[in-house]
């Protein structure tokens, strides 16, 4: 069995860079995993499967999955902090399974927690009380039912928010926090965690022989997660999709 796992894919129609690693890695690579997890943000920002109607360019990045999806890949799809208002819709749009908030899966003898990740930024307060009022079902309800015009003013307005925090917030702050990620290990008993959000993709070796994968965004040329042969492996981008630092 072979498990790709993805995020903060942030896709846009204003990022051509992106959007082409992305056609790339639909065509070669995704077709050769038996599964694939998008942890969050395949989106830069979408609020809410109304908007799916008027919207061609989410039309085609679903229509792009269910092609994936209709070749033998099952697709599972996990809201990330951009995109936390993709609902049943979006994802049988994309042939796709919606993942709640936190999902255990076993990989061999491993029993791994996916996660997008941002719940583990607890140092960043500003963030999470944010994000506690955006998470909540009071304010799916409100989003879902503002006219379409109006949700893309304020995804608008939530895109310049945020460069505005990450510009004005410490690095160490806006990271995963060690006993965040101790807490909810031991809560679900798993000895594996996967998630991305905050953009460093690396891997961790944790007492007690656990171990955490961060994925990495798709602005950079770090690679993706797979699983394979009984272990894992960070695999880089295709040569054709790496490009030069100064783009």
């Amino acid at each position: 069995m072979r498990a790709i796992f993805i995020s903060d894919l942030h896709l846009g129609e204003q990022d051509a860079i992106t959007e082409a690693r992305f056609d790339v890695f639909m065509r070669d690579v995704a077709p050769k995993a038996n599964r694939l997890y998008v942890l969050g943000d395949l989106l830069h920002v979408w609020l809410g499967d109304a908007l799916l109607a008027r919207d061609a360019y989410a039309r085609s990045i679903c229509a792009r999955f269910a092609e994936l999806v209709s070749r033998g890949t099952k697709v599972f799809i996990a809201r990330g902090n951009r995109d936390f208002m993709i609902a049943a819709a979006f994802a049988k749009a994309c042939g796709a399974e919606l993942l709640p908030s936190e999902t255990i899966v076993t990989l061999g003898r491993h029993r791994a927690l996916l996660l997008h990740g941002d719940e583990l930024c607890t140092d960043d307060v500003a963030y999470q009380r944010a994000r506690r009022v955006l998470r909540s079902a009071a304010f799916r309800v409100f989003g879902n039912s503002l006219p379409v015009v109006l949700r893309a003013a304020i995804a608008r307005r939530l895109r310049r928010a945020s460069e505005a925090h990450k510009a004005g917030t410490a690095l160490n702050i806006m990271d995963a926090n060690v006993d965040a990620i101790a807490k909810v290990m031991a809560r679900h008993g798993v000895d594996c965690l996967i998630h991305g959000h905050t953009h460093r993709p690396a891997h961790h070796v944790l007492s007690g022989a656990g171990e955490r994968w961060v994925l990495s965004d798709w602005q950079q040329d770090y690679g993706y997660l797979a699983w394979e042969e009984g272990h894992f492996a960070v695999h880089p981008w295709p040569a054709s999709t790496v490009q030069p630092a100064s783009l």
